[in-house]
């Protein structure tokens, strides 16, 4: 059969539908594991937040504990003052009750700033669930939608393999080793099309006779400098044999 450049256009053509589909079938997985990673890393960082509320939250149970301590203190203090007979003592002890009430107070003060920072932290946290649970509803939707068209990708893979195979008829027997090969190694970036004198793989010159071999389709003809398998531009065949004639 003729490995004509219609026929090698054609099986190029094959070749990179199916290599597109096949980096759609890869992309589709690494674009999915990307989504996961970052909503776990965001699940992560709400259980971080929700960890430090709780934190927050004891806090605020021992501040809470320790002013009620220092307010039974002051209590029995003042009962205390009322049995105290030297003047020396009367003084210590009221002093000791109003360091009492001070430290309570300051520890009181304290909580009052930790309830504040709780506060603005269950709005923070009701804002992150919200984005959590939208995001994790967001990677759901794209894990099916990236099952569904792998599977119709896998399909018309199957459709593009046979059609390929089919295709590949009119590759000489005695360079089919050397072709596959070449697709093996490049996969579609393996053909490339000659116009204005040149393979448009590397760009660089074709021979006349190379032109004519090209338009003769007697068999496959391999780029001299990057090994690409060549077949002609779409142009009249008459303006190729001037391209081949000159000398």
């Amino acid at each position: 059969m003729s490995t004509s450049a219609e026929n090698l256009r054609d099986l190029h053509a094959l070749h990179q539908r199916s290599k597109s589909l096949r980096d759609r079938l890869a992309s589709g997985p690494k674009t999915l594991s990307a989504r996961q990673a970052f909503l776990t890393k965001k699940r992560a960082d709400l259980d971080a937040t929700k960890e430090a509320l709780k934190k927050l939250r004891v806090e605020i149970k021992n501040k809470e504990n320790q002013v009620q301590s220092q307010r039974d203190r002051a209590d029995d203090l003042r009962t205390k003052l009322n049995s105290v007979k030297k003047q020396a003592e009367y003084d210590a002890i009221r002093n000791e009750i109003a360091h009492t009430n001070q430290n309570a107070s300051k520890l009181e003060d304290d909580v009052l700033e930790l309830m504040q920072k709780v506060e603005g932290q269950e709005t923070e946290i009701k804002a992150f669930e919200a984005d959590t649970t939208k995001l994790a509803q967001e990677v759901e939707a794209l894990a099916k939608d990236i099952a569904d068209r792998a599977s119709a990708a896998v399909t018309q893979l199957a459709e593009l393999d046979s059609a390929i195979a089919q295709a590949e008829e009119i590759i000489p027997e005695n360079q089919r080793e050397q072709y596959v090969r070449n697709i093996k190694g490049r996969a579609d970036d393996a053909m490339a099309q000659v116009d204005d004198g040149a393979c448009h793989g590397c760009f660089v010159a074709v021979t006349p006779q190379m032109v004519n071999e090209l338009i003769n389709g007697n068999h496959l003809v391999f780029c001299k400098t990057c090994g690409r398998i060549l077949y002609l531009a779409e142009q009249p065949v008459q303006n190729l044999r001037k391209v081949a004639n000159r000398a």
